[in-house]
């Protein structure tokens, strides 16, 4: 299918950025009026940490579906803020990282966020035509059978 109106297409990363760019920094105001540091790109890490005690980057950026680099930046951020530690693993070839002490008393005061945010995402929902979260995990789902660049490619052999 070919789109040609004088312009580019719209691009769905601009799409997705706009979005994230509404959504992250009033959950971050949220989080920081509970937890001074705390960032809305913690989440992901926080959540995996609280089913289980210790993690590698890998497993961390693996469970956000984020690449190594970016998870290592955020758990580095996350440590200088003072809410994982990093320790190695019995093997003592393997670094782990886990909550810290501050970072398990701020889950207590995170937990009032994490509804409200759940919640302002379903009153979201309402006002769509499908649930946000399972339209982007149908995304996700499809780029995971088939991934963006081989889509380009077979768009560009038919253009």
């Amino acid at each position: 299918m070919k789109i040609d109106t004088g312009r580019p297409p719209e691009g769905l990363g601009t799409l997705v950025r706009g979005l994230l760019a509404r959504l992250d920094p009033a959950v971050d105001h949220a989080y920081a009026a509970r937890v001074p540091g705390m960032r809305s790109r913690f989440y992901p890490v926080m959540r995996e940490l609280l089913t289980r005690e210790s993690a590698t980057i890998g497993e961390l950026a693996s469970a956000a579906q984020v690449s190594q680099p970016a998870m290592t930046q955020t758990v580095g951020e996350m440590v200088a803020a003072g809410l994982l530690e990093r320790s190695e693993a019995e093997d003592r070839r393997t670094r782990l990282v886990g909550l810290s002490p501050r970072g398990r008393a701020a889950v207590g005061a995170l937990w009032p966020v994490w509804n409200a945010v759940a919640a302002a995402a379903a009153g979201l929902d309402e006002e769509l035509s499908m649930p946000l979260a399972r339209l982007l995990k149908e995304a996700l789902a499809a780029l995971e059978r088939r991934d963006f660049a081989a889509r380009i490619e077979q768009a560009k052999g038919e253009a």
